[in-house]
């Protein structure tokens, strides 16, 4: 398997730590806690910026380069996500980015996370968010389908919309030290990994815009992950 860029090591950990559940201490089917206010649409997500065109003067002949895609303009660094939600799946849940090793490790149970190196959306590259697998945050992954549309708010209350392209489940991330409530019959997928890597290949930078939406599948990592992709819709 290809080794992963040095850089790339840190992210592996917090994969490692968000996949955990660990049982007695988070109820699985616990009640989701009061909704947040559906995203509205109303604002319009940013759109592609067209490339100037070359004045005719500056060229004799007419160019049979082919045009260049326009690249969607990236928001601000300091606008930052504030809400996700999937209607079909009635996600509906705070985004808040991670600031300590200790969150990236095992993120808490009021928002889902984006890894304190990770990038957010709206940057023209991959926005890789984790939260757990609660009823009240991303459980419900386990339902999504492709095409489900993903609404993403930001601080300055415009608007992101993508949509479910791709679902990957049992995305290994193994861990020798678990003891207890192991799968008990794992897919052959989950068995032939020794290590993090194919599950930290899913937080590292793209060429373009991706939302990464991840989760766990049970009480632990050897249960493996569940990635969910979605691109900008239209």
């Amino acid at each position: 398997m290809k080794r992963l860029s040095a850089w790339a090591l840190p992210i592996i950990l917090g994969v490692a730590g968000a996949a955990l559940i660990i049982a007695g201490s988070l109820d699985l089917d616990a009640t989701p806690s009061p909704s947040l206010p559906p995203i509205a649409t109303s604002t319009p997500t940013p759109v592609a910026v067209e490339s100037p065109s070359v004045p005719p003067s500056a060229s004799a002949t007419a160019s049979t380069d082919p045009t260049a895609t326009p690249t969607p303009e990236p928001l601000p660094s300091d606008v930052t996500a504030a809400q996700l939600e999937i209607p079909a799946v009635g996600i509906n849940v705070l985004v808040r980015q991670s600031t300590s090793a200790e969150t990236d490790s095992f993120p808490p149970t009021d928002a889902a996370y984006i890894l304190r190196a990770g990038n957010q959306p709206g940057r023209n590259t991959n926005a890789y968010v984790f939260a757990h697998a609660l009823n009240s945050l991303f459980k419900p992954l386990w339902n999504v389908q492709i095409g489900a549309e993903v609404l993403v708010r930001m601080s300055d209350d415009s608007v992101l919309r993508y949509v479910v392209t791709e679902v990957r489940p049992n995305v290994p991330c193994p861990d020798p030290n678990a003891t207890q409530n192991n799968p008990p019959n794992p897919p052959l997928a989950l068995q032939i990994h020794d290590n993090c890597d194919e599950g930290a290949a899913w937080t590292v930078p793209t060429p373009y815009e991706r939302l990464t939406l991840q989760t766990s599948q049970g009480f632990n990592r050897n249960w493996g992950e569940l990635v969910v992709i979605a691109e900008p819709a239209g």
